[in-house]
Order: C-alpha cells, then sequence, then structure tokens
C-alpha cells in the first residue's frame, strides 16, 4: 500500500510539473484508478519461454479513453498468456501517450502506449528527452488528430475548423485533453503553424481549457464549449457517443496544416468515412505513431514474451483495438515510427520469426 500511495504522489508531482511547464492554470479532477486482474492460475495459450510468474503493472489514461481501452485489452492477453501466478495490474497516471515514457523511465510503471515524436527527441514540456525507453513493436495505423466543432458554434459564426477561428480571429472557447496528451500536444503545434498562441486566442474573446476527454464532451454537448481538437481513432466511445447526442462537424487538416505537422513529427493519415457514426467521406488528416515501451532495463526474456504475446494475439486484440487492425510485420518493425530503440528481446523475437535478419533489419516478411 505504502508503494502505491508513493506512486500515485511522485505522479500527482510529475503532472504538477507538467502543467507548470505548460502554462496551463486550469485544474483537473483527479481520476486516478487502477484496475488489477486475479492472479492466473494456469498458463494457457502462448509458449512465453518464462517459467517464474511475473507481476506487470501497465499505465494508461482514464477510463473511457481509447488509451484506456487499448491498455485494458493488452493486459488482458498479458494475463491469459503469462505463467501461473502472474499478475498484471492497469494503472490510469498516464496524462497522455506523449508523456508514459517519462512515468516508465521513473520506474512507476512497465508498460504503456508511447508517442514518442517529441519526447524521445526534443523533450516535452521543457523536460528532456528520455533516454531509458525501448519499445516493442510499432503500431503505425493508430489514430488521427480531428477537430469537432458544435454545429450551434458554426451556425453563429461560419466557422467549421480551427483554421477558420483563427483566420476571422472569432471568439471561440476551444477544450482538449490536459498537458502531456497526444490532444494537448496536436493542438498546440496546430496553433503554431498557424503562428498564434494561446493569448491570442483570449484576446479575441475565446478560451482554451485543457481537461479530460469525458469532461471534453460533457462541455461541447452542454452549450460550454465550441471546439474540440484529438488525437483520437474512429471507434472512440466517448467522441462517438458525443457526435450521436449532439450535433457536431468533423474537420480533417488542409494542407498547409498536415505539412506543418509532418515538420513537427506527425505522420500523414486520413479519417476514414464512417467515423463516429456521422463523417461520410474520408477526410485527410494526420497522426503521431504510437509503439508499446517498456524500460530499457526489462530483461531481455521478459520483453521477448511480451512481444510474443502480443504479435500472436493480433487477430484477439484486434476485436477491440483499431490499432492492431491490418497491422503487418512492416508495420510492426518500422524504428521510425518507434523512434526510441527496439528492445534487444523484441528484435530476437523478430529475427526467430524471420521478420527481422541478424543484423535486425526488416526481411520483408
Amino acid at each position: 500500500m505504502k508503494k502505491k500511495l508513493l506512486a500515485l504522489t511522485l505522479a500527482a508531482l510529475m503532472a504538477l510539473s507538467l502543467a507548470a511547464c505548460g502554462g496551463d492554470d486550469t485544474a483537473t479532477e483527479d481520476t486516478t484508478e487502477d484496475t488489477t486482474t486475479e492472479e492466473s492460475t494456469e498458463s494457457t495459450g502462448t509458449d512465453t519461454g518464462l517459467t517464474e510468474p511475473v507481476n506487470l503493472t501497465l499505465l494508461s489514461q482514464g477510463a473511457g479513453t481509447d488509451d484506456y481501452i487499448t491498455v485494458a485489452s493488452e493486459g488482458k492477453v498479458f494475463q491469459e498468456n503469462l505463467p501461473a501466478g502472474s499478475t498484471v495490474t492497469q494503472e490510469t497516471i498516464s496524462s497522455g501517450c506523449s508523456s508514459v515514457g517519462y512515468l516508465i523511465e521513473a520506474g512507476m510503471g512497465d508498460f504503456g502506449t508511447g508517442q514518442n515524436a517529441m519526447a524521445a527527441t526534443v523533450g516535452f514540456e521543457g523536460k528532456e528527452p528520455y533516454s531509458s525507453v525501448s519499445a516493442l513493436l510499432a503500431t503505425v495505423k493508430y489514430a488521427f488528430v480531428a477537430e469537432l466543432v458544435t454545429e450551434s458554434f458554426y451556425d453563429k459564426t461560419g466557422c467549421a475548423t480551427l483554421a477558420d477561428v483563427i483566420e476571422n480571429q472569432v471568439a471561440c472557447r476551444i477544450v482538449a485533453e490536459p498537458v502531456g496528451s497526444t490532444d494537448y500536444v496536436s493542438l498546440v503545434y496546430l496553433l503554431e503553424v498557424h503562428g498564434v498562441t494561446q493569448e491570442d486566442i483570449e484576446n479575441w474573446g475565446g478560451s482554451i481549457t485543457f481537461t479530460d476527454g469525458s469532461a471534453c464532451c460533457d462541455m461541447l454537448q452542454d452549450g460550454q464549449a465550441d471546439l474540440m481538437v484529438g488525437h483520437t481513432t474512429e471507434s472512440s466511445s466517448s467522441l462517438t457517443e458525443l457526435c450521436m447526442s449532439a450535433d457536431m462537424i468533423v474537420s480533417g487538416m488542409n494542407e498547409e496544416e498536415i505539412a506543418g505537422m509532418c515538420e513537427r513529427g506527425y505522420s500523414e493519415t486520413v479519417i476514414p468515412a464512417g467515423t463516429f457514426g456521422c463523417v461520410e467521406t474520408e477526410m485527410p488528416s494526420v497522426c503521431q505513431a504510437s509503439s508499446k515501451v517498456v524500460s530499457s532495463n526489462m530483461s531481455d526474456d521478459l520483453a521477448y514474451a511480451l512481444t510474443k504475446i502480443l504479435v500472436e494475439n493480433k487477430d484477439v486484440l484486434a476485436e477491440d483495438v483499431a490499432g492492431y487492425r491490418d497491422l503487418t510485420y512492416a508495420d510492426m518493425v518500422d524504428t521510425a515510427a518507434m523512434v526510441v530503440p527496439m528492445h534487444p528481446g523484441a528484435v530476437k523475437y523478430f529475427q526467430d520469426i524471420g521478420v527481422l535478419d541478424a543484423d535486425g533489419n526488416y526481411t520483408g516478411k
């Protein structure tokens, strides 16, 4: 119990530190939770080669987010395939996939979904880049940046996108997830691309509020916000429910925005038709590629086993997690998407199945 309280305290201190670096004065509700599965009494499925029970702590954002659902699904397959007596715990202390590597590096968890384009290269919110985080595999086809505007705001202003708001200098109440999340980074970078600041938005009579994803949706639905920027997936339950219960306009990125975001470590992608139950045609956008990250100090045997479990249960995971659908071996070993180095244990697994050669290069399998 003392250990857990210490971990939660450190997480809170880290969140405050990140917020201070970002200059965000908005208080957010503490939604820290943890879910611990029962100990497995019988090992089934994947032969991991491990003989002793494993205790794993998985890090994610709060319940209802895509990250929570993804990590919960991964935790389930870990629990079902690790040796008997293993325990897998999911703790919702991550403020976002752009910061989860810092938590792992600080020893507060073992595994999470990382989007490392900034955090591992130039650092994040004044922090140095992390240096002891490694990837097991990449999930390139994971997400996209979407803008959601209420139809009432569009009817009143004629603005359907952030670009419209900036061009016309319209008062707009913008919401996004907190400092540390990829939503936050995406909004900040979009403002940079357009050459404006949060102060400019406020000078036009608008505001920017950083809060958790469910609160963003509630504010849009209740008329307390006008526009949301989100780095999300087509299966997001909270955004799908929002679009079903409120009149919303969903938009992607224009050419200028895509070029600017790609200069900042994002990749081109699309928002698929059918997204949130209201997108009629495919729209261009950008995303940060993601990867499954662990400490570089994790043993090779454990990293090998976790990688094997994820790969051999890809189809099971794809039933609930968009990032695993149509995921190829080429995607999984895409080191450009990982940004951080691949863990030697993961390299060994992909070499054993013929996906990487002796030098660690993709074989084309």
